[in-house]
């Protein structure tokens, strides 16, 4: 023990000094980050983007509630030059602030390690930071680009990294020097695993010094599609993806979304697929709610972020990536690329990939303390790539080894509890997820904006899949179900049969559907209706009676948590019936079978 704590004081103080060592070159170095990658008169250039896209036009943003739309001209050729680097930044993850032996009334609380006129950072007990931002913060933009610093100066000096490699020998030195019981020694080899991913993330950062990134677009499912394409892009160009947050959009209209890993599980991703992933909430501190008005000047505040655009950046109509930008202050600024001579399309993935990896010609090699020029590579929207190899790989290289964490199987497991029951005692085990329940169907029922798919003069009835024909897919279902149980029955019983009686499977429905005949249908046939609103009450105060169980999730969890669990329970229903033109479905329909061999339709 005593050479392994060595060993361990050793590597800390070699990172501080590598860290401070570093910091003090760079403080006395003139940076360039000049994205400025083909200005010469000579070369040709165009935007990237294909027949079917918009071409680059000035970003137009759509702002929050009692905003405005305002618009911005970018720059589209280079980056301001970057000021000196800001202090080293520790990621954001939240849990519980660190537990001090001073008197509650202290002035002096320990967790409190940054204050300043515009924010206030907090220590949290597992080694990360949070910032509260003060009032006088959205008054100055000057001020406050000073206080954020810039996240291409934080990515170019790994800082948070540094950081958090620091955290995690001090947690690890720590739970060797304490020891612990041996008498769970299953749930010991479960942390074991749990710290063997997180070591392999870190790692696999650690040893990548460039960086991919993408733009979230349109909601969360298609958010989901984009990082399966982006996470490829990254994989063939050997960079860490930088992954947005679950973006706001036209189903969640609030200024900030949550990071990925609030409800998956990054580590093991990174471990099984061997794709470093760095999220950008690692990297900036932004503000996750603003005082009223500030969606009208935020861009005061921004800095630019350079990107190759292939469609949707300025589109009026659609306004793809607006909440991303404005949630990082982040000012959209297009790299214009040289002209394709092959006519290749921007939603073509290898034309894509192949342009991403051209780096930028530098005249004179990169000296220690300036920004490699070729660090940072983005393009707007991996949505739009298509192509026979890129399809056939997000699933199996990126898809399937992006699970949900413990955390969040958890909380669907206490929505079956309550609307199905738990199978036995041992299933309340609050610390393991997969708690066992009861057999059961689920149904996605897409509604709401899908009836947009449907072509110009199609009937709805005759476009989008009607709550009859589920019906009729689940008593065939139960069809089947109930011809096998009974082999198995009669095969115990030597032939008789007679006291053989089939038992339903229970259906659950996932919908966004509002019209109340369509719900009366739902009822009638008893399915049981995920319904994640709040009990309603009369005048005085009387429960008003429901035709569903209210779960009040979205009241307790926040707008986030629903749908994010009903992706859950998608995976989890023994059979899914989900809907072929629902993303939502489609993911469910892999998930389900891959992850836990279950039968799943589309219709």
């Amino acid at each position: 023990m005593g050479n392994r704590n060595s060993r361990y004081a050793t590597t800390k103080a070699v990172l501080i000094v590598s860290m401070s060592f570093m910091m003090l070159v760079i403080l006395h170095t003139n940076y360039n980050t000049d994205f400025t990658h083909y200005t010469d008169s000579n070369i040709e250039t165009t935007p990237l983007h294909g027949n079917d896209q918009p071409p680059v036009s000035k970003p137009e943003t759509t702002t929050t509630n009692t905003s405005t739309t305002t618009s911005a001209t970018p720059t589209p050729t280079s980056t301001p030059t970057s000021a000196p680097v800001s202090p080293p930044k520790i990621p954001i993850s939240p849990k519980e602030p660190i537990k001090t032996n001073k008197p509650s009334d202290s002035s002096d609380p320990l967790n409190i390690i940054y204050d300043s006129e515009l924010s206030t950072v907090i220590q949290y007990d597992n080694g990360t930071q949070s910032r509260i931002f003060k009032p006088a913060f959205f008054k100055n933009p000057k001020a406050a680009k000073k206080e954020l610093g810039s996240f291409m100066e934080t990515l170019a000096t790994k800082s948070w990294l540094v950081q958090e490699l620091l955290a995690e020998l001090d947690n690890e030195e720590n739970n060797n020097q304490e020891g612990g019981d041996d008498d769970d020694e299953e749930e010991e080899e479960e942390e074991e695993d749990d710290d063997h991913d997180r070591k392999v993330s870190l790692n696999a950062v650690a040893s990548s010094g460039r960086y991919f990134a993408y733009l979230p677009m349109g909601g969360g499912n298609n958010q989901f599609t984009s990082l399966e394409k982006a996470a490829i892009l990254a994989k063939d160009l050997n960079r860490t993806l930088l992954l947005p947050p679950i973006s706001p959009n036209s189903h969640i209209r609030v200024w900030a979304g949550p990071r990925y890993s609030e409800f998956y599980d990054l580590d093991t991703f990174v471990a099984k697929s061997g794709i470093p992933v760095v999220e950008w909430h690692d990297v900036k501190q932004a503000p996750e709610s603003v005082p009223e008005g500030f969606s009208h000047h935020w861009e005061e505040f921004s800095e630019a972020l350079p990107c190759i655009p292939n469609g949707g950046i300025g589109s009026g109509k659609s306004k793809l990536y607006d909440k991303f930008r404005q949630q990082f202050l982040l000012k959209f600024e297009p790299v214009i690329i040289p002209a394709d001579r092959t006519k290749g399309k921007a939603t073509d993935f290898r034309f894509a990939r192949d342009i991403l990896l051209k780096d930028t010609p530098t005249t004179t090699p990169t000296t220690q303390g300036e920004v490699d020029p070729n660090m940072w590579k983005c393009l707007t929207c991996p949505y739009f790539l298509g192509g026979d190899e890129l399809n056939g790989r997000v699933w199996s290289e990126v898809g399937v080894h992006l699970r949900f964490n413990d955390k969040t199987e958890a909380m669907a497991d206490d929505i079956l509890d309550i609307l199905l029951g738990p199978i036995d005692d041992d299933a309340n085990n609050k610390k393991k997820p997969f708690r066992p329940h009861p057999e059961f169907i689920i149904v996605h029922l897409r509604r709401g904006d899908i009836t947009t798919k449907c072509p110009v003069g199609v009937d709805e009835k005759d476009c989008i899949v009607q709550i009859e024909a589920i019906a009729d897919k689940v008593d065939a279902i139960e069809k089947e179900r109930r011809i096998a149980a009974l082999k198995e029955h009669k095969k115990e019983k030597n032939g008789d049969e007679s006291e053989f009686v089939h038992k339903r499977l229970p259906v659950l429905v996932a919908t966004n559907e509002k019209r109340e005949e369509e719900l009366e249908k739902i009822e009638t046939l008893g399915w049981i209706l995920l319904d994640h609103g709040d009990e309603e009450r009369d005048g005085k105060g009387n429960i008003i009676p429901s035709k569903t169980k209210k779960l009040g999730t979205e009241s307790k969890l926040g707008p986030w948590v629903p749908p994010m669990l009903d992706a859950v329970l998608l995976t989890r229903g023994n059979y899914l019936i989900g809907m072929a033109n629902s993303r939502m479905s489609i993911l469910g329909t892999q998930r389900g079978k891959a992850w836990h061999g279950h039968h799943t339709v589309l219709m």
